[in-house]
Order: C-alpha cells, then structure tokens, then sequence
C-alpha cells in the first residue's frame, strides 16, 4: 500500500536523490512515480537536476533503489560508471509531506511573466502573474520547451484569437493566451488525469469562460479551418504524426507554434514541413531545445 501524505512508515524512510540532466528530467520522474515512489521533489543545480523522493523503509526499499539504476543504465540516461556517484541516499525518520511537496516548487520568471503555486505569497510588482496548483507531471513551466512556448505565444497572439493547445498538462499556455486575449481555447490532453488539473488552474486564473478541456487528442477536434493558433509542446514523432490534422485545423494565415524539438531534429523537421506548406518558418532555441513558429 502507498504512502500518502500525512502518513509516517513504522522503520523511517529511505531518500534516494538522483541527479540527472534537463532533458532526462521528465522521463525520471515519470518512472519513479510509476514504479517506485508516492511523490519526488526537484531541485535545479545549474545545468543538472536533482529528484528526490521517498521511499518507506521496508524490505523492498533497496531493490527499488536497484530498479532505479537499472532504468538509467537501460534508458542511457547515465553510463554505468556514473550510475552510483548521481545516486545518493539515507536513511531518514520522518517526513513533513506537505514542507517536501512545497519546497520544490520556486516561481518561474519568464520575461515579464511569472508562474508561481498557491501558496507563494512572493510579490512581483509589475508582472503577469500564473497560479498553477501542481500536480505529479504536469509542470510549472520550468522546461525550455513550455518557455519558449510562452515566448512564441507572446509574439504571435493577438485578442480575438482562438486558440487550440495540444497536450495542454497545467493549461499554462492556455492560461498564459487568454490573459493574452484570447476569446477562445480548446486544451487537449491524453492523459485523464491532466484535464481535472487544467480546469482547476483556470479557474484559479479567472478564464474559465474562454478555456474548455479534453482527454484526448485530435479526435477530439471537429472544426476545420478553425484556429488561429494551434499550439503544440508534445515530441517530435507526436507532431509529425499529427501535422496535416493541424493544418486541417488551423485558419488560412493562421499560426502553429510547435516544440518539444531538439536541436538535432531542427533541419529533418524542417524539410518536413517544407515538403507540406508554403508557411514562413521562424526557429526559437533555448539550449537544446527548439520551438517552430509556423506562419501560414
């Protein structure tokens, strides 16, 4: 039986800090809520990332902490003479859950927006400001990808416009284009438990009138020539798969803000597109990551 928060293991628990790069951050994180912890808590460290998490203290902590290496090595995500050194634990008695789960999470500073959570009372004077109440997977907009999004939606949007967000997780960027002025915005999400989340944050953020929520993915959309904006932070293969029933959905002259690209994907997509519409390309980068800005 899990651990939730509140709840104290009888032996203590082991916290397993495991440190990795930007880019393996998400696929870590999944796998150990998956498969082998309650919750994590991330730290940044420069250019890496630490995710702790805690495991209760039994028999089986260890060969968690054994599947744990084993994903990595499997994975690539570290070689394997590294594996034991970006793996730290102890042993620790009790947990404050709530202190845990909260400490990770510091606001985002995006330009002239901030994302913070609920319980931030940080002023910052002369900002926009997004609430987004946390949930396992779903994000802050700390990614590059999610910033440049951010970015891209700033340039391109202007009021009036109606927005389609694929793979929509918090609902930022919804949240972010209605503040904007949208008038309004389709979120899509194949994960069920990400819409209950979307919805949630915007009503925290007052655009629940513009902003509607799905589980699913383009299935859902039945409007052609529709969207001024279609928005989409999924991977590669995801937009590849999916990019005529954008085109389909988007308004002649309309925009498709595309990320979840790395840079060694930049000039194969780009012929991609190319061999699919006339639209001019605009590339936005931040580290390894990229964001298309297609304008049609």
């Amino acid at each position: 039986m899990s651990e939730k928060p509140g709840q104290i293991s009888g032996q203590g628990y082991l916290e397993a800090a495991v440190t990795v790069s930007p880019e393996h951050e998400e696929m870590v994180s999944n796998f150990i809520i998956e498969e082998i912890a309650f919750g994590l808590v991330t730290e940044d460290l420069d250019d890496l990332i630490r995710i702790i998490c805690y495991i209760p203290k039994d028999n089986g902590s260890d060969d968690k902490i054994g599947r744990i290496k084993k994903y990595l090595a499997l994975k690539k995500i570290l070689p394997e003479n590294l594996i034991d050194e970006r793996i730290k634990t102890r042993t620790i008695k009790e947990i404050d859950w709530i202190s845990e789960y909260q400490k990770g999470f510091k606001p985002v500073i995006i330009d002239d927006l901030v994302i913070k959570t609920p319980w931030d009372k940080t002023e910052f004077p002369d900002k926009r400001i997004i609430v987004i109440e946390p949930k396992m997977a779903f994000g802050t907009g700390k990614h590059e990808t999610t910033q440049l999004c951010l970015r891209a939606i700033k340039k391109e949007l202007k009021p009036g416009m109606k927005i389609l967000d694929l793979g929509t997780g918090s609902g930022v960027l919804s949240i972010y284009s209605a503040m904007l002025g949208a008038s309004e915005i389709l979120g899509l999400d194949i994960d069920p438990e990400a819409v209950p989340n979307a919805l949630e944050n915007a009503e925290m953020n007052n655009i629940s009138d513009v902003f509607e929520a799905k589980t699913g993915s383009m299935e859902q959309v039945d409007k052609k020539d529709y969207y001024d904006i279609v928005i989409s932070n999924l991977i590669y293969d995801g937009i590849v798969k999916l990019f005529d029933e954008f085109m389909t959905a988007l308004k002649p002259g309309g925009r498709m803000i595309l990320s979840g690209i790395l840079d060694n994907q930049k000039n194969q997509l780009a012929e991609f597109i190319k061999e699919r519409t006339s639209a001019d390309i605009e590339i936005m980068q931040q580290n390894e990551w990229l964001c298309f800005i297609l304008r049609t």
